[in-house]
């Protein structure tokens, strides 16, 4: 019979350690070692469908997105580990694990760039793959991480958005690596088991939450509206904005 990991997660959250509905282990029982499976996470974003499109683009608040891209590093995963959930559920409070020695931790861990919209089209980008405990999984933390090479377009940007506001050529891009936690959409959490393959998504509607768009401007006239650090058409309302909604943008999903 298969297990739900999610319920049992769900059950042992809320029932208190009172009920005594299971009896506890003794002592000099062994701990249940922990099974792995192969997983994988990815990253994307998520348009509201109250979005216009046109020309294969999206756009979201005045803003026409022709291109997305975030680096990454340093991704820590906290979960309930399977065995835990068995063994624990009568204990009525399990502590969350973090998957440090796990091949899918470390390799989703490395400095990348990762492409999530492309000429106005949506993309998938992979962080890493490998092995990982099974279990219900309910954060995925990560440091925004900005290049240091001199010839990439990434250079000193940790994320980058460029398209057009009101026809004209419009340039986000900041430079904090601060530390961005995504949790999953339900207190049940997501279950992973058998090759699953979870999703890192930053939701649209989320990052330019609040922004006003028609407020930008191109101060100095050269013909594109630069919203960034130091940028010589102001704009400053607008990035500290977004630069702050950028922590609550991004949620943990199974693909």
């Amino acid at each position: 019979m298969k297990l739900n990991i999610g319920k049992i997660a769900f059950a042992a959250i809320v029932l208190p350690a009172g009920l005594g509905l299971f009896s506890c282990e003794s002592e000099d029982e062994k701990p249940i070692s922990e099974s792995e499976t192969q997983a994988s996470l990815k990253a994307t974003t998520t348009q509201p469908t109250s979005s216009t499109s046109e020309n294969g683009r999206f756009t979201i608040s005045g803003f026409t997105v022709n291109e997305f891209t975030v680096g990454t590093q340093d991704v820590e995963m906290k979960y309930y580990a399977a065995a835990d959930l068995i063994a624990g559920i009568d204990l009525g409070g399990i502590q969350l694990k973090t998957t440090i020695n796990a091949d899918l931790q470390s390799s989703s861990s490395e400095q990348k760039s990762l492409k999530l919209i492309s000429n106005g089209e949506t993309k998938v980008s992979l962080l890493g793959e490998g092995n990982t405990p099974e279990g219900n999984y309910k954060e995925v933390s990560f440091s925004l991480y900005k290049t240091q090479s001199s010839g990439d377009p990434m250079y000193q940007k940790s994320l980058l958005i460029t398209g057009e506001i009101n026809g004209k050529s419009t340039q986000f891009w900041t430079e904090t690596e601060k530390v961005i936690e995504a949790t999953t959409e339900s207190d049940s959490g997501i279950d992973v088991e058998n090759n699953t393959e979870l999703l890192l998504s930053f939701e649209m509607d989320k990052l330019f939450a609040g922004v006003d768009f028609s407020s930008a401007t191109d101060a100095n006239n050269d013909g594109k509206i630069e919203i960034r650090p130091n940028s010589p058409d102001g704009n400053t309302e607008i990035l500290a904005k977004i630069e702050a909604n950028i922590e609550n943008s991004v949620v943990l999903k199974k693909r």
